[in-house]
């Protein structure tokens, strides 16, 4: 297994520029972010593990069990609300976004997250439960480390340097994880469909 990612910062900003990803095998999945590494951008109590029980029963491969409890799943304002895990008839649930009224879920046998809509919509997110993770470590450490994202309204500047963090946090998901690019289809792929629309 490799890590999710590298990062380098500039000044004090996220110099997205310079951030690398680090290579991922075709047939390995990218390990876990740290829990403390996703607590000190989300918050003290606002990373929620999954303990053993929980996960003992479910059908996935066991680093994506292991990844749920030594990991966990952050709160990100507007993306996760609530994290919960529990069986349901198709999937297994493991958080929802209250603002956006959807149930992120992972898939029996493989593990693959999905988000499932009120209104009967389903996303593709992330091919494994571990590049779901990642995922979101890179969206929540963006959110808190950009500089112009609380400002991008400001002037046309600001949107544009905005918008040009939002595609290359884009692009740093579909390297980490192809599939949740996709062929960037906001109907089928949830990632495309939450970041391209982000500031609106």
């Amino acid at each position: 297994m490799v890590g999710c990612l590298a990062t380098t910062r500039t000044l004090g900003a996220w110099n997205l520029a310079r951030t690398t990803l680090i290579g991922v095998p075709v047939d390995d999945l990218p390990l876990p972010p740290a829990f403390e590494a996703v607590t000190a951008w989300a918050g003290t109590g606002r990373v929620v593990r999954a303990t053993e029980l929980d996960v003992a029963t479910w059908r996935l491969p066991d680093p994506q069990k292991a990844a749920l409890v030594s990991c966990g799943v952050p709160l990100i304002d507007d993306l996760v609300n609530a994290v919960s895990f529990h069986a349901e008839p198709t999937m297994y649930r493991l958080a929802n976004s209250d603002d956006l009224d959807w149930v992120y879920g992972a898939v029996p046998g493989t593990g693959e997250v999905q988000a499932w809509s009120s209104d009967g919509s389903t996303w593709f997110v992330n091919s494994t439960i571990n590049h779901w993770l990642c995922s979101l470590h890179m969206v929540g450490s963006w959110l808190t480390s950009s500089t112009v994202i609380g400002r991008w309204d400001e002037d046309g500047q600001a949107e544009e340097e905005a918008l040009a963090e939002l595609a290359d946090l884009l692009e740093r998901i579909r390297a980490l994880d192809p599939p949740a690019f996709g062929d960037g289809d906001h109907a089928t792929h949830f990632w495309p469909a939450v970041l391209d629309r982000w500031l609106y």
